[in-house]
């Protein structure tokens, strides 16, 4: 087929061959292959060249087409081995307003466009369930998880945020603490981060006699920080929530240093997804000039 459109193009089964880099015998074997396939003539030769006949115009131009075609698939089918190319399904907890996530993500979808990128914001649980069984390809999830036949790797760490209202007595404190809020009214997602927080809470500040008072809230991020907006109780986030924009809601950091969550990417060994590979390479690179740049502080 390549060598009929050559042909057609140059006029002459001579010029073919040399721009085909090829023996005229050879062009010309091939070519008669094709007719004696498609059972026409493709060309009228004569001492001037070769002409293509009605019925070899009309293949012609249909098989510059589907010749098209076929690059165009092979050229994706390439890209999507390389991994510039394909799908993503990916869980995560913590917002992508800001911080690791939110720059990871950033620069993979500049340097790889043509990747489709799914997110799931689910529980821990649901997130390493969908590793497992291999509906995510990947799952960001805070702590150090260790799945069967799953790879884990630590990528980042970011500070606990009490979210109060503005009008909160505490609100303009520069040095806040779990205990300082314990009597509150602590509001939490039914989904995504919101049982993990839970433990976190009753971890943190039960004791003898005393259980810190939660509200699950079947809400997303956004509604539950619009929910202490208007007073209807505080909640705890990270400092990836804290790029975004929410009027009447003051964000202040747990003056305890050591009150961190540190998050990991968990994916099955199994997975040969190449956009996979490429965004787990992104990912350590990222981490390690994180830790870096950290260091120099």
């Amino acid at each position: 087929m390549k060598y009929a459109i050559v042909v057609a193009e140059q006029g002459s089964f001579r010029r073919a061959a040399d721009v085909l880099n090829l023996s005229q015998s050879t062009v010309s074997r091939r070519i008669q292959i094709l007719e004696r396939t498609l059972g026409v003539p493709l060309f009228e030769r004569s001492r001037t060249g070769a002409r293509p006949t009605l019925a070899g115009e009309r293949f012609m131009r249909e098989a510059a087409v589907g010749a098209g075609h076929l690059r165009e698939a092979v050229n994706e089918i390439a890209a999507t081995k390389r991994g510039d190319a394909g799908r993503l399904r990916i869980g995560l907890m913590t917002s992508l307003a800001s911080g690791f996530l939110s720059e990871l993500f950033d620069a993979y979808h500049r340097r790889f466009p043509d990747v489709e990128v799914k997110f799931e914001e689910t529980t821990a649980q649901a997130n390493a369930a969908g590793v497992l069984n291999r509906r995510l390809d990947a799952a960001f999830i805070p702590g150090d998880p260790r799945l069967p036949g799953c790879h884990t790797q630590d990528l980042w760490s970011e500070r606990i945020f009490i979210a109060l209202p503005d009008r909160h007595l505490l609100a303009s404190s520069r040095d806040i603490t779990l205990q300082d809020v314990r009597g509150e009214v602590f509001l939490v997602e039914a989904d995504a981060a919101g049982p993990a927080i839970e433990d976190y809470l009753v971890r943190q500040l039960s004791g003898p006699g005393f259980r810190p008072k939660t509200s699950i809230q079947r809400v997303g991020r956004d509604n539950l920080l619009n929910m202490v907006a208007k007073g209807f109780g505080i909640t705890l986030t990270t400092h990836s929530t804290v790029g975004a924009t929410y009027p009447g809601v003051s964000f202040l950091p747990i003056s305890d240093a050591a009150q961190v969550v540190s998050s990991s990417v968990v994916w099955s060994e199994t997975n040969q997804n190449p956009a996979l590979k490429r965004l787990l390479e992104l990912a350590s690179s990222h981490a390690s000039r994180r830790k870096q740049a950290s260091g120099r502080r």
